[in-house]
């Protein structure tokens, strides 16, 4: 009988996250959607703001916090701890939303679910969104600009909640930090959509001629400039 060695089967199973939430942009969410829940009970009127209002802003903060620990864990899928605080925290939002707490794995297979449901709501920030957006979660800004930046074009964008775009490096692929991709046959400068690192970038080396210890400053020397 002869044994033949089969190719091991590729791990097929879906990203959890597809695509993967951005943990700095999930930290800004958090701490307005923390704000606007204790804003009004500090001011002491809650009765001012609408019911709805205020739920929304608190279960926000628990999907957005589940959410959080469980990319958390995914990322070290080894330490057991992350995975029993990241289902801590989904089952944290299961007990906001009445209903029973789940195993770890199905809870946190069910708050992946609650996640896209947020994403794909038709009003996925507040009214009062400080990016502009009215609740909408998209914005018209420019995507394209002549050469000499006055903006030609511009299209929905989503939301940012009034924070600055996240800046790409210099070593982006498409842009090389400057946030605008340059497209010979129009002329113009398109928005660069994806931070893509250059493995293979290196940085120059800048040697200022008013740096004593610079080698492009007249040669290295070991005496000290005093």
């Amino acid at each position: 009988m002869t044994i033949t060695d089969h190719p091991p089967i590729a791990d097929t199973a879906p990203p959890a996250y597809c695509p993967a939430p951005s943990i700095p942009r999930l930290l800004t969410e958090l701490v307005q959607e923390e704000f606007w829940t204790r804003y009004a009970t500090v001011r002491g009127d809650t009765e001012a703001f609408h019911p709805d209002y205020v739920a929304d802003r608190r279960r926000t903060v628990l999907l957005l916090r589940a959410v959080i620990a469980d990319l958390v864990a995914l990322a070290d899928a080894a330490d057991g701890h992350h995975g029993a605080q990241a289902a801590a925290a989904a089952n944290a939002l299961r007990r906001a939303d009445w209903l029973m707490p789940l195993p770890a794995e199905a809870a946190r297979t069910w708050l992946r679910g609650q996640y896209q449901q947020h994403l794909e709501d038709d009003s996925p920030h507040p009214p009062n969104c400080p990016g502009g957006c009215q609740g909408s979660g998209w914005v018209i800004e420019p995507v394209i600009w002549q050469n000499d930046g006055i903006p030609v074009h511009a299209e929905p964008v989503i939301c940012l909640r009034g924070e600055d775009d996240d800046p790409h490096a210099a070593d982006c692929i498409g842009c090389r930090g400057t946030g605008r991709k340059y497209d010979a046959e129009r002329s113009e400068y398109t928005l660069c959509s994806a931070y893509t690192p250059d493995l293979a970038y290196e940085p120059a080396t800048a040697h200022h001629a008013s740096d004593p210890w610079s080698s492009a400053a007249g040669g290295y020397s070991d005496e000290p400039p005093f």
